[in-house]
């Protein structure tokens, strides 16, 4: 059988098999999933403002071309201020400028000859709410049979906000405005590339903003008949749909390092720690660090099934404090199990603490590489 040394040397081998095995497919594995996780939100991002493409996880619209029955509306907005941002309870407020212009003989945008809509808004803001709606303007041109009305508005938009790659995520702000009752069967929105642009006074805390706005006309589908008896069950209907897209976004590198800087100065003492005379002392306190590091994640973040790229990061950490803290218990207890340590032992020790150092840095570098240049 062997003898203690023989045993010491092949649990410090089993040992650093482990850590060098788990740390190898774990570093593949997590580079695909940031890497899809990258390319999911990317995807959705552009599909959501595609006109040509189904909205994610959305009803698919009836038709994805203007129907021959349908009038042209132009219309455009104006970006004159986002009042506030909450991306942890999935909201943002904003103020501005909304005009729409057509053919006063071909569409009753107004609803002037509709006595159920007559004196009401011709517009609603998807999942928004308008706090506050002035006419600013609105004329009639016989001669050139064009009617024109602009509105100030102010509103507050319910937004789902993907945090998969916080710190460094990206958003589009959108505002998606169609008309309350004409459907696109009557009225499509043809959007005002000309004059729709964002205050150059608009700025978001924390966020930076990209110049170029997007805008679309895309095709809103309700699948419901809304117990109305006139239609059968089952019954759909598309609603032209124009969008205003506002994109913000975070900085890179530097942004991870502000907010994680405390937390890897942790692990890198625990690093430390076994050349310290009670190491306890500093994988304790690192494990605090982590945990207080979690708790402010926790405090910006909206509740959701899947973790972010912080929230990774931050249980990578935990883990990598674990593992060190499980290496100073077992570690001594195999080298010095018989109060002698040979040169192999020493060398296998430094080793294994130098092969958990590597990939911590290498994981690290992976995860903010990959999610930075895929997103």
């Amino acid at each position: 059988m062997f003898n203690k040394k023989e045993t010491s040397h092949l649990i410090l081998i089993g040992i650093f098999s482990v850590i060098l095995v788990a740390g190898i497919v774990f570093s593949y594995k997590i580079t695909y999933a940031i890497k899809e996780m990258a390319t999911v939100v990317s995807t959705n991002m552009k599909n959501t403002m595609d006109p040509k493409a189904p909205d994610p996880g959305k009803t698919k619209p009836e038709t994805l071309t203007i129907p021959e029955s349908s009038k042209k509306v132009v219309i455009g907005t104006y970006l004159e201020r986002i009042e506030n941002l909450d991306i942890k309870e999935s909201s943002w407020s904003y103020e501005f400028y909304l005009w729409f212009k057509w053919k006063p003989n071909e569409v009753d945008m107004l609803g002037v000859k509709d006595n159920t809509h007559k004196n009401e808004l011709p517009f609603t803001i998807i999942n928004g709410d308008i706090l506050k709606c002035d006419v600013v303007d609105h004329y009639t041109d016989p001669k050139n049979n064009v009617e024109y009305v602009q509105y100030f508005v102010k509103a507050k938009n319910t937004q789902f906000f993907d945090v998969s790659l916080y710190p460094i995520d990206k958003h589009d702000l959108i505002i998606p405005i169609e008309h309350k009752w004409l459907d696109r069967t009557q009225v499509y929105f043809e959007p005002d590339t000309i004059d729709s642009k964002v205050s150059s006074r608009v700025m978001i805390n924390g966020y930076e903003k990209n110049q170029n706005i997007k805008l679309i006309e895309k095709s809103h589908a309700y699948k419901s008949a809304r117990g109305n008896p006139k239609f059968a069950s089952g019954y759909k209907i598309d609603f032209s749909q124009y969008r205003m897209a506002f994109s913000i976004y975070k900085g890179g590198l530097s942004v991870i390092l502000k907010l994680f800087l405390i937390l890897y100065v942790a692990v890198f003492v625990t690093f430390i720690a076994p050349f310290s005379a009670d190491p306890s002392r500093y994988t304790v306190g690192a494990l605090f660090t982590t945990a207080g590091a979690n708790y402010i994640l926790a405090s910006k973040l909206p509740a959701t099934n899947n973790y972010s790229l912080a929230e990774i990061i931050n249980a990578f950490c935990v883990v990598v404090i674990l593992t060190m803290m499980a290496l100073l218990a077992i570690l001594p207890a195999v080298i010095y199990k018989d109060g002698v340590i040979d040169s192999f032992e020493k060398k296998m020790n430094k080793i294994i603490n130098f092969t958990v150092f590597s990939f911590f840095l290498l994981i690290n570098t992976i995860l903010i590489y990959v999610s930075i240049n895929f997103s």
